[in-house]
């Protein structure tokens, strides 16, 4: 009787937590650069019923032991472009990627320099220049160049080309901007302030992205890539699971009061 109480308040927890999901998406949907997070809800082993009060048990079918939500999984789906006009705002295209042999597409990133002197990505370009004239981010990680060492622009008069080469306003060079590439952003893991770390095999970390490419817009930033409207679609019927689970416990309660105080007097 009680294993009804224990799927529907399993089905109560992975929908309280695809519901932390969505609200941290709708929350980061003005952020440059942020890639939304889909929720991955998986089903418990099933359970095989049989009969047993006969002389050879039969099959009478399999029961459902609860649900969870194993993951939450980053979409690196190219956001939609913004044309800002800010020199230090840049949005990397994933268009301009060859496709892999599979048919995938992988994507482009930013490195910067962490508090620890880490190496971590990014795909929010909105950039700015700090006192040492060095591009830095609005958390004040440092943008790398192509040697893995900070960008130092002097002042917001520069440009960048297509490719990242970087041309001061006095005309000297720059450098070159760090713009990697990976063909499986799927092990790329959040860790706040729009940063991402390489959690796969060390050999297969975001590498140069091919010179010849176009791969990289000055003026413009990369928005969210979160849908608005089919985000909050999906919280509407998060909750109506939630309170569907939630009926199921009250009749659970209703069904157990009943033969507390009405069955057990007889």
């Amino acid at each position: 009787m009680f294993r009804g109480l224990y799927t529907a308040t399993s089905g109560m927890m992975s929908q309280n937590r695809q519901q932390q999901v969505l609200t941290n998406n709708l929350s980061n949907a003005n952020t440059p650069g942020f890639k939304k997070d889909d929720s991955a809800i998986r089903s418990f082993p099933e359970q095989l019923i049989k009969a047993m009060n006969t002389n050879q048990p039969a099959p009478i079918g399999t029961l459902s032991t609860g649900v969870y939500l194993q993951e939450a999984i980053p979409s690196f789906l190219q956001g939609p472009l913004l044309e800002t006009g800010h020199s230090t705002d840049f949005a990397l295209v994933d268009d301009n990627l060859p496709d892999d042999p599979d048919g995938q597409r992988g994507s482009l990133l930013f490195a910067v320099e962490n508090a620890d002197g880490d190496v971590r990505y990014t795909r929010n370009g909105q950039f700015t220049v700090d006192a040492q004239g060095f591009l830095a981010t609005s958390f004040g990680q440092r943008v790398l160049g192509e040697n893995l060492q900070p960008v130092q622009v002097e002042d917001s008069g520069f440009t960048v080309q297509e490719n990242g080469q970087i041309t001061r306003q006095d005309g000297t060079d720059g450098g070159k901007l760090w713009i990697g590439a990976t063909a499986d952003p799927a092990q790329l893991v959040k860790e706040g302030h729009n940063l991402l770390n390489w959690a796969g095999a060390e050999a297969d970390a975001p590498a140069l992205a091919a010179d010849e490419g176009n791969y990289i817009k000055q003026g413009f930033i990369e928005q969210s890539n979160v849908d608005l409207t089919r985000t909050m679609t999906d919280m509407m019927m998060a909750y109506r699971g939630f309170e569907s689970n939630q009926k199921v416990i009250q009749a659970y309660d209703r069904s157990m009061e009943k033969a507390v105080n009405e069955i057990g007097r007889v």
